[in-house]
């Protein structure tokens, strides 16, 4: 993978996930999902602010003249960007699923998984790409080293 179709794979996860995240947790309560208003909202803001991240350091990184080269080995580079994303999805769908069949209509009260439990697989999921994905994030769109902006003299 070259570091362009990297940058272009997390950019383009960071905004599908944050896209679908927000509008999972915020319509959940409303399409008979089993997590109610405000534990839906703190989901979210547990789980958004990793990929908002990504997606800043791209934003960031767009602006400036040129890309920096960065020494890295391609060989690898696909497997720790697309690998991390997609534990992240299938650990979410399956702690969401996980979540919704034990918490399902009949099932004894508090006999289900938590949303604090919940809450804990989504933090695992989480720290998976904090520990890979953040990392090469913070090379692929690092910012050359650009001349200080000079304030006119008056």
């Amino acid at each position: 993978m070259s570091v362009t179709t990297a940058r272009k794979w997390i950019i383009l996860a960071s905004l599908i996930i944050t896209g679908a995240q927000i509008l999972f947790y915020l319509i959940a309560p409303a399409i008979g999902f089993p997590l109610s208003y405000p534990k839906n909202i703190d989901l979210l803001q547990i789980v958004t602010p990793v990929f908002l991240g990504y997606l800043g350091a791209a934003t960031h990184f767009i602006f400036q003249n040129t890309a920096p080269q960065i020494p890295v080995q391609n060989e690898f580079l696909g497997m720790l960007v697309i690998g991390p994303i997609v534990i992240y999805a299938v650990v979410t769908i399956g702690s969401l699923l996980a979540f919704a069949y034990m918490n399902r209509a009949g099932v004894p009260l508090g006999s289900g998984m938590s949303v604090d439990n919940l809450a804990t697989a989504l933090s695992l999921s989480l720290g998976v790409l904090a520990v890979t994905t953040g990392i090469i994030s913070s090379y692929l769109f690092v910012a050359p080293n650009a001349p200080s902006i000079r304030k006119p003299e008056t």
